[in-house]
């Protein structure tokens, strides 16, 4: 298994300026993701579609990652460190003090899901004109006129 290395806010401020091909992870629940997360993150919520999620997304398994949670106290960045070592993930870093210490340093932040790539962003346009045109049928003759 491959040592991970902790940083601190520095050292992944300067990762994130001079390594383009990271992968910012929050393994936290989606629902923690969703109410904030550092810009940039992709959530891969460490639970049973963890090893799946990290592949598709990281098939390099030389590839720079960090991994981060809620604060020095969460377990689950650290398990999913351990994980990825035993995956043969070779570039693990852990941000210990995790993303309330990054929004209390009043660093970028994001709120609500992120899309992944443009298929999803495709996916997504297809399904929201998919829904409008279905709400159009619904509704009657009259008030489309009125459109």
């Amino acid at each position: 298994m491959q040592a991970m290395t902790t940083i601190g806010r520095n050292d992944l401020q300067q990762l994130l300026a001079s390594c383009p091909s990271l992968l910012l992870l929050d393994v936290l629940p989606q629902n923690s993701y969703k109410e904030y997360h550092i810009r940039g993150a992709i959530n891969a919520p460490f639970d049973h579609r963890f090893d799946s999620e990290v592949s598709a997304l990281c098939p390099d398994k030389s590839q720079t990652i960090v991994i981060y949670g809620m604060n020095f106290e969460c377990p689950i960045a650290t398990q999913a460190l351990q994980r990825l070592g035993e995956l043969g993930y070779e570039n693990l870093f852990h941000y210990e003090p995790g993303k309330v210490d990054w929004k209390a340093a009043l660093l970028p932040v994001e709120q609500g899901p992120a899309v992944r790539n443009s298929l999803e962003i495709e996916q997504a346009d297809k399904e929201q004109r998919f829904l409008f045109l279905l709400s159009l049928t619904q509704a009657p003759l009259f008030d489309l006129l009125q459109l």
